[in-house]
């Protein structure tokens, strides 16, 4: 092999994958933050015979179980445990029924979310197999009053009680109602899909409320449909995996269309390969998936499936340009792609001495030292690593402080003293390292959080930062498994407040209360219990204070199950409420203006965010009003339905 390449390691010690040998020279040292010295290493992978490994033998042919039995856990995996949760892994074994009709009519349905976005196949012999006798339902496209949006190019009405009279009777006339509704949106480039959140059985009958989401665009514009269904289906007679429900009676009791008329192109453009398709190293590492590398890269130099790690975007250069540093996991280097005069980008993270190998979660650029250039703070578990910028975009190392699991990063002037401190959000995956979340909608057990003060105020101490997390108050309620944090002036007093939100804990809001803090969250009315991942700060009723909105999990298979009789039947009202909650979505706190906060997330429509990541308070459309955007999804393979 002709080839060599430098990276760098932050922890003394570095591994390869795909040499059968590797030979490691040290060709040089770099400061580390405590004034010592540590080597950087350059390694030359050297060519050796390979050598053939005997592929394990093959297992012996095993009959199929019948439908309804599981097989048995072979040799050494049967353990109680074990069998415990495999036996679970099927609604036919562990007593849910419901779940196994939820399988079903979600079969139905998905092939009806089909027939709507295909109109042209929305016809009686594609319809037969869904309906049962007598199939009605009442108007599925309901009159709708239309919502104002002054200056935008959008147009939305909304029917939050529609009529739920059964005013179509039969095949033809329930037909000809899904025609009606799939004119909203149906067509060449259209998409539906359902969501089934309740099921409830009914006698003879099974009643299911489920969640649609369509769109669709046409030369006249773009158009949504979300709306929520009430369905009566004819319930299941046996376990037959050919056995399907079918639709009795539908009812709408929300519906909603949103329009943007006139204009069919899409706010924001595919813009990846404009700007990366000159740089080879993002087709060869970040366009394959994360299965892709999981199979190449050994999980014991830190590669997960989780997908937690994050990227930071400021000016590297000094060229008025943002940039993008991509943290990624252990084995595959962190790359800081910089903006090119024309639009694209270039990685320049070998020269600029950030290409780590470590594994890597979280990354923020900022101006540590008050010199006028975006320096950066990088997580390599245990420790967080702060680099000085030359001006140039060249990064060395400072400092290093200790905050193991950090999966996000806050710089902030807490103390008001002139300089950025630092903020480390400290989460540990459950059953790592025999952490569990007790309990799991109220846990205090993961990670602690960490506040780094940066004591940089004259030259002496420059780069010299202090763990702060107790003496500042920040230690309070401080180990819920914290994915983000955002700090904002809510109450108006001039100093900065801090709002964490916590995956398996109550959330956090942190009073500043002249550089010491203290949680308010209960009193604030924003304790939020949830699984939270992001949170943002935006006055989105222009009443001048700022309101709050928090990223959760809406997950339409915890609505279904945490609301039936037998979920945690032994527990009391109270927690069955808080794991009914946790399923919810998410969060929209408006800022009474005296410390507290009201909850009008449902009221304003913005629980159903899906498995939401963070959040954006942003004016999308330039009408004065701050919209809210929300990234969300979760490790998915090649099959995009498979959650």
């Amino acid at each position: 092999m002709a080839w060599a390449w430098s990276w760098r390691t932050s922890v003394g010690a570095l591994l390869l994958v795909g040499c059968s040998r590797e030979a490691a020279v040290e060709t040089g040292e770099v400061e580390t933050g405590a004034g010592g010295r540590e080597p950087v290493l350059e390694v030359t992978p050297v060519e050796v015979a390979s050598t053939a490994v005997a592929p394990l033998a093959a297992s012996s042919a095993q009959a199929a179980p019948a439908l309804g039995e599981l097989p048995a856990p072979r040799g050494e995996l049967r353990s109680p445990p074990f069998e415990e949760k495999y036996a679970r892994r099927d609604s036919r074994v562990d007593g849910w029924g419901t779940e196994l009709f939820n399988e079903r009519a979600s079969t139905q349905l998905s092939a009806l979310a089909r027939l709507l976005a295909h109109p042209a196949e929305l016809d009686a012999q594609h319809l037969a197999p869904l309906l049962g006798e007598r199939a009605a339902c009442a108007d599925l496209r309901p009159e709708c009053a239309s919502v104002a949006l002054p200056g935008s190019e959008f147009g939305v009405c909304r029917a939050d009680a529609p009529p739920r009279e059964l005013v179509h009777v039969g095949s033809d006339a329930v037909l000809a109602a899904l025609r009606e509704l799939a004119a909203a949106f149906g067509g060449e480039r259209s998409s539906a899909k359902f969501k089934v959140l309740s099921v409830e059985p009914e006698g003879d009958f099974v009643r299911t409320r489920a969640y649609l989401h369509a769109k669709g665009f046409e030369a006249a514009g773009a158009s949504e449909v979300h709306a929520t269904w009430e369905l009566r289906w004819t319930a299941l007679a046996s376990e037959r995996a050919d056995e399907l429900p079918r639709i009795v009676q539908v009812e709408v009791q929300r519906h909603e269309e949103l329009q943007r008329v006139g204009n069919e192109k899409p706010l924001f453009a595919e813009a990846t390969d404009a700007i990366f398709a000159a740089e080879p190293t993002f087709d060869a590492q970040l366009r394959p998936d994360l299965e892709h590398w999981a199979a190449r890269v050994d999980r014991t130099l830190g590669m997960s499936l989780i997908g937690h790690e994050g990227f930071a975007l400021g000016d590297a250069n000094g060229d008025g340009l943002d940039d993008l540093y991509v943290a990624q996991p252990g084995g595959l280097p962190n790359r800081l792609f910089v903006r090119q005069s024309d639009g694209t980008a270039r990685d320049t993270a070998a020269s600029a001495g950030v290409d780590f190998l470590d594994p890597c979660r979280s990354a923020l650029f900022a101006d540590f030292d008050n010199d006028g250039d975006q320096d950066l703070a990088v997580e390599l578990d245990p420790h967080v690593l702060l680099l000085e910028n030359d001006g140039t975009g060249k990064f060395t190392e400072r400092a290093r402080a200790n905050a193991p699991s950090t999966t996000s990063l806050c710089a902030v002037d807490y103390d008001s003293d002139g300089d950025l401190d630092l903020y480390c959000c400290g989460y540990i995956l459950p059953d790592s390292a025999n952490v569990t979340p007790l309990p799991y909608h109220d846990a205090n057990n993961g990670r602690a959080n960490t506040l780094l003060r940066n004591d940089a105020a004259s030259a002496a101490h420059a780069w010299r930062f202090v763990e702060a997390t107790r003496e500042s108050g920040l230690d309070e309620n401080n180990r819920r498994f914290s994915f983000a944090a955002s700090w904002e002036d809510y109450d108006s007093d001039g100093d900065l407040d801090c709002y964490v939100a916590n995956d398996f804990g109550r959330n956090n809001l942190y009073r500043n209360e002249g550089g010491t803090f203290r949680d308010v969250a209960a009193q604030a009315g924003v304790e939020d219990m949830a699984a939270g991942m992001g949170v943002s700060w935006g006055d989105y009723d222009l009443d001048g204070d700022f309101d709050l909105y928090v990223s959760n999990m809406f997950s339409s298979a915890g609505e279904r199950v945490a609301y039936q009789r037998q979920f945690q039947a032994e527990e009391s009202e109270a927690t069955r409420a808080a794991f009914q909650r946790h399923a919810r979505g998410n969060s929209l706190f408006r800022n009474r203006g005296d410390g507290t906060f009201e909850d009008v997330s449902e009221r304003a429509g913005v629980t159903m965010g899906r498995w939401s990541w963070g959040s954006l308070f942003v004016d999308l459309d330039e009408d004065g009003w701050q919209d809210l955007y929300v990234p969300n999804g979760f490790v998915t393979g090649q099959d995009p339905a498979d959650l």
